[in-house]
């Protein structure tokens, strides 16, 4: 009887368990090809942007658990922008914007990212406008895409941006 008991309330929780992580709409499917993502996001007049991630990082987590679940967050970056996830770790092989193959750590390195998360923005000519280090909150995180999208970056740099528009 008791591993009846066990059985049932196992069949309960299940499918709480795999319901519990919330679909990110903006993070895209890749095969880590970047020029193909690239060129992808750009024919739907998108923005790519790139989420360095590892295994165990707790603040990465909550990018996925409070930032990225915010329904403008959601909203604003589903519009805008396509999300590629690199594991700094990864052994993964890649194809960088300019189609050279290298893995997700050589890559990660060729950035100068050793810790995370980090947020790489790339513009509509496949150039990085933005490179972010740590947990953001959603309201600036809605900026950030802002200065991306709105072309900011051209004539001002993203803290003095971020300062002008706090609360906005």
């Amino acid at each position: 009887m008791k591993y009846v008991a066990k059985y049932f309330l196992l069949i309960l929780l299940t499918p709480l368990l795999v319901f519990s992580a919330e679909a990110i709409p903006f993070l895209k499917p890749s095969f880590l090809n970047l020029k193909e993502d690239f060129e992808e996001a750009k024919k739907e007049n998108k923005f790519l942007f790139i989420m360095f991630h590892q295994e165990g990082c707790p603040f990465c987590d909550k990018m996925r658990r409070v930032t990225f679940q915010d329904r403008r967050v959601q909203e604003y970056f589903t519009k805008y922008f396509y999300m590629v996830e690199i594991d700094i770790r990864g052994a993964n092989e890649l194809v960088d914007l300019d189609g050279k193959k290298l893995t997700e750590r050589q890559f990660s390195l060729k950035h100068g990212v050793r810790l995370t998360p980090v947020l790489m923005f790339f513009d509509q000519e496949g150039k990085v406008v933005a490179k972010v280090p740590g947990y953001i909150e959603p309201q600036e995180f809605v900026l950030i895409g802002r200065y991306v999208v709105e072309g900011h970056y051209r004539n001002k740099n993203l803290v003095q941006f971020l300062r002008e528009n706090k609360g906005r």
